[in-house]
């Protein structure tokens, strides 16, 4: 029943902004099909509607902050329990009856009531015959290996430079070929052991049985230095009988040096400090793998041959050899034959006195290889004057060379026989042989950002691009390349700008390509983006508008008014202060932006006093200046976790209506969910929808900038993978790829995954394409943890034995290769950290609480755990983040107890009270930590901020 009441309305209609609690859509302004789209339109989970003869009726289930204007139908607020469409005063609502809804009409009140209403069901009238809300893939097929061999990268300098120094000689092979057999060889299995050649088991065999004759007495003695290489000494003949026992002896150590050697597995490409090297494998297509850095270290084997060697002057027998060698080569440059003289020539290692002494029957080389090797392994024993003599003569060789314009053969005495590779790299450059740099940059294993810079220069953009997105390297690359290669460089600036686009870094993107003004347009649509991502990145995106594009900023005129004048968005204010403030440069826009919210600014209190007096000065506006009065305030500080007095007491949301599989907290306080088959959701503080996602989620994958993610499934034996856009609302399928584990973060382009005994680190905008890899690991890969600036592979060997290689970003170089030993503690339970460090931890059961027990490297914290359920004793399970740790156990009267414990001083910090027995899922990235379950929940805390947001999904 209507009731038309005779009170007059003075504001008959809402304005500006407000807590818009629901929609009325008069039925003479829309017809029905009208109606029906913009409830649909405008439907929110929890929400309800009706159907008056007047027109239809919307309620959401929270009011939620709208501009009035900028709706189609009558926006509703709440007047106590009642919905109205106009601001009513006191004393008018006074004299009104009661009712559910209250329409201004012509300043008169219509009341209205739900129980004169037909209720709608607005999903009935959706039609999904013959629609597919999710694609799907028919995964059964077995996935074909992942192709890794890449183009040829050559390392032979002679064909590099085209052959044109020739073919060594034959006895310069003999020379070089011990110092080249550490190079040759594979990594041994553990450090200090390797592969011992059957030359050298033989010379072990002699050596130890020449001991036995008289020598043990020299070992015993300091080890003379290595004599001057011409010099030879002669050694007195043995008896028949002596040759006797010397041939017994010779065999038994002969044999035992056969049982040291052996064949050792390959290992990755990077090592730990103090390890021989790997062989390098190819990463991708056209570059190969990161060498190991780090010097060669001698086993002791090596060292004790070398060191017998030297006490029983063997070392000048086969010095005598070598000396003839040299005299020869010495001739041939001192004559001025440089084509033979380049073709005996040794080179010189690039850390002298570290090299152990050369041994082996030297064989015919047919090729002259460049080491792969940092650092010398085995070479004749040289003084040091006589290397510096052959330094100078290999100086004035080059000039010579160069003089002449022999730039092939002046550059491999450079780079092979100086072993000076950067300054070769700039003479070829110099020269313009800019295919040939590239090709050595590689081989060398060079900087990115020179080997960038080469392969750029060669016009080789498919690998300069692979090396500069697998290393991150364009920012180097172009400064080097901006002085004298502007083309290049805006080309490479360009793919760049697009890399961190592609990120969601869309700010840094702009200010990259901004001094490229033929993409400024594409610039504007990047600002766009950032103006989606949230209302941070939308405040400094406004801010870069206002410094780049001033005159745009007439457009967000009305938008800057309304949030100057909206208690309830001190958030945006405060980002827009400080992203000025962080501003360097300023504008005429700048200045009207400082001062149209510097006063609001005060009155919000949310920045220091001396911080809100530059955003005044700022502003230019004298006369704001004189009025406002001497401020002398501090900001309302954040209370962090790890500072309450009192551990907090928190309760769980209350149950929703969709099950939540996955989830992490984004910024400005947003959440990203994954809900399986149902796609995922980007939710808002209040856990309004933002955005949806088509695409099946299990495990969400966050980018650094939290502005996007990857949603993978697990398909059969295959995991089905897609990039999301979070502020574009845009999906990018990946396809279906095979692997084991995967890194729960990543940079925004490369993703870590693992797949039985190797890890590839793959392109997400390049179908999957791989920047890296690294196989025949020596173990089943367990794990893959990562962060900002590291990444942990966690490896299981054929015997249960545990390892964790550590490598640094983004040049991913291994820097340690540790053996985790476990204390195997029975009934421990094995969790794993957030660096993959394994943790093992079990039950107490004291007179008092049961605690629980944490054992890491030889400490152990124990954590009481009040009120846990006795049936449930075996129950309790940790989550780990870097500082902090969550224990999730069963308590008595069916519930469950999370309770917030640091690491560091093992005290208890605060519990979330969760209903139920069902399986709680916990993820902590980058400090945020997310708590959701089956039932709809979604709990988020930023251990900076003791203020958790709790929320319901429907």
């Amino acid at each position: 029943m209507n009731h038309a009441l005779d009170t007059a309305v003075r504001r008959p209609v809402l304005r500006g902004q407000q807590a818009v609690a629901g929609l009325w859509l008069p039925a003479e302004r829309f017809a029905e099909p009208e109606r029906i789209r913009l409830l649909l339109e405008h439907w929110q989970a929890g929400a309800s509607a009706w159907r008056f003869e007047q027109g239809d009726l919307l309620r959401w289930r929270e009011p939620q902050r709208l501009h009035c204007e900028q709706l189609l139908g009558w926006p509703l607020v709440l007047s106590g329990a009642t919905l109205c469409s106009a601001p009513l005063a006191d004393t008018e609502r006074a004299g009104l009856a009661a009712a559910d809804l209250w329409l201004v009409r012509d300043s008169q009140v219509v009341a209205l009531h739900l129980a004169d209403a037909q209720v709608l069901h607005p999903g009935q009238w959706l039609n999904i015959d013959g629609y597919s809300l999710l694609d799907t893939f028919d995964c059964s097929p077995a996935l074909p290996a992942p192709l890794l061999q890449p183009l040829a990268v050559r390392s032979d300098i002679r064909e590099i430079l085209g052959e044109a120094v020739g073919a060594p000689d034959p006895a310069r092979e003999e020379v070089m070929r011990a110092m080249a057999q550490r190079a040759q060889q594979g990594p041994p299995e553990k450090p200090g052991t390797g592969r011992v050649g059957l030359s050298v088991k033989v010379v072990f065999g002699l050596f130890a049985a020449w001991a036995v004759f008289g020598l043990l007495p020299r070992l015993l003695q300091p080890a003379a230095p290595l004599a001057e290489v011409a010099e030879v000494s002669h050694t007195s003949p043995t008896t028949s009988t002596s040759w006797l026992l010397f041939i017994l002896v010779f065999g038994i150590f002969a044999g035992m040096a056969a049982m040291i050697g052996g064949k050792s597995s390959p290992g990755p490409s990077g090592r730990a400090p103090g390890t021989a090297p790997a062989p390098v494998k190819p990463a991708a297509a056209g570059i190969p793998a990161r060498k190991p850095k780090g010097r060669f270290t001698p086993g002791f084997v090596d060292r004790w041959l070398t060191r017998l060697a030297s006490a029983s002057r063997l070392n000048r027998l086969f010095g005598k050899r070598q000396a003839d060698y040299l005299q020869r080569m010495l001739e041939m440059f001192e004559e001025g034959d440089l084509n033979e003289a380049l073709r005996h020539a040794i080179p010189l290692g690039d850390q002298p006195g570290d090299s152990l002494q050369a041994f082996g029957t030297p064989q015919r080389r047919t090729e002259l290889e460049l080491s792969q090797q940092r650092g010398a392994g085995r070479s004749i024993g040289l003084a040091d004057d006589f290397r510096d003599h052959l330094r100078t003569m290999y100086r004035k060789s080059f000039e010579k060379l160069d003089r002449e314009g022999r730039v092939d053969e002046a550059v491999f005495v450079l780079a092979e026989l100086l072993k000076v590779r950067q300054e070769a790299l700039d003479y070829l450059e110099r020269h313009q042989r800019y295919a040939q740099s590239a090709e050595l940059a590689l081989a060398w294993d060079m900087p990115p950002a020179v080997i960038v810079r080469h392969l750029c220069l060669a016009d080789d953009w498919q690998r300069a691009l692979l090396v500069a997105r697998r290393d991150n390297a364009f920012a180097a690359a172009v400064t080097a390349l901006e002085a004298k290669w502007p083309e290049q460089a805006g080309r490479l600036r360009l793919e760049w700008a697009q890399a961190l686009a592609a990120q969601g870094q869309w700010l840094m993107a702009v200010d990259v390509v901004w001094s490229l003004p033929q993409e400024r347009a594409r610039a504007a649509d990047w600002l766009r983006s950032a103006e989606a991502g949230g209302e941070r990145l939308a405040a400094e995106a406004l801010v870069k508008r206002a410094l780049l594009l001033p005159d745009t900023l007439q457009a967000y005129e009305a938008y800057l008014l309304a949030l100057r004048d909206d208690p309830a968005r001190q958030a945006e204010r405060l980002a827009i202060g400080r992203a000025l403030l962080a501003n360097k440069q300023s504008s005429r826009a700048c200045t009207w932006l400082a001062a149209a919210l510097a006063g609001a600014l005060v009155a919000d209190r949310q920045l220091p006093a001396a911080q809100v007096q530059k955003l005044i000065k700022l502003s230019n506006d004298s006369l704001l200046q004189a009025d406002m009065p001497k401020l002398n305030f501090s900001p309302m500080a954040t209370v962090a976790l790890r500072a309450v007095a009192q551990p907090c007491q928190w309760q769980a949301p209350t149950a929703g209506a969709r099950a939540i599989i996955d989830a992490v907290a984004l910024d400005d306080g947003r959440s990203l969910v994954a809900l399986g088959e149902a796609g995922a959701l980007v939710l808002d503080a209040q856990g309004r929808t933002l955005g949806q996602f088509a695409v099946p989620a299990q495990h969400l994958v966050l980018a650094e900038s939290r502005q996007v993610a990857l949603a993978v499934i697990r398909r059969g034996e295959v995991w089905r993978v897609s990039k999301l856009d979070l502020a574009n609302r845009t999906v990018h399928d990946l396809g279906v790829v095979a692997m084991d584990d995967f890194a729960r973060q990543f940079d925004g382009i490369g993703w870590t995954i693992g797949k039985a005994d190797h890890v590839r680190v793959v392109d997400v905008d390049n179908g999957l394409g791989t920047l890296w890899h690294v196989d025949q690991l020596p173990g089943k890969v367990l794990g893959v943890f990562a962060d900002a600036s590291n990444e942990h592979l966690l490896l299981q060997d054929t015997h249960g034995g545990l390892q964790r290689w550590r490598y640094r970003l983004p040049d991913r170089r291994l820097q340690a290769r540790d053996e985790l030993t476990l204390a195997g503690r029975d009934g421990a339970t094995l969790a794993f950290g957030l660096a993959g460090e394994p943790i093992e931890y079990w039950l107490n059961h004291p007179e008092a609480d049961p605690v629980i027990m944490l054992e890491h490297g030889g400490r152990c914290a124990g954590y009481n755990l009040p009120g846990l359920d006795r049936e449930a004793i075996d129950w309790p399970s940790i989550y780990l983040g870097r500082d902090w740790l969550v224990v999730v156990y069963w308590a008595e009267g069916g519930h469950q107890h999370l309770r917030f414990f640091n690491r560091a001083d093992d005290r208890h910090y605060a519990t979330l009270h969760w209903p139920g027995r069902e399986h709680v899922g916990v993820r902590c990235v980058a400090g945020q930590w997310t708590v959701f379950d089956g039932q709809g929940r979604l709990f988020c805390l930023n251990v900076e901020d003791a203020w958790p947001r709790t929320l319901s999904l429907y």
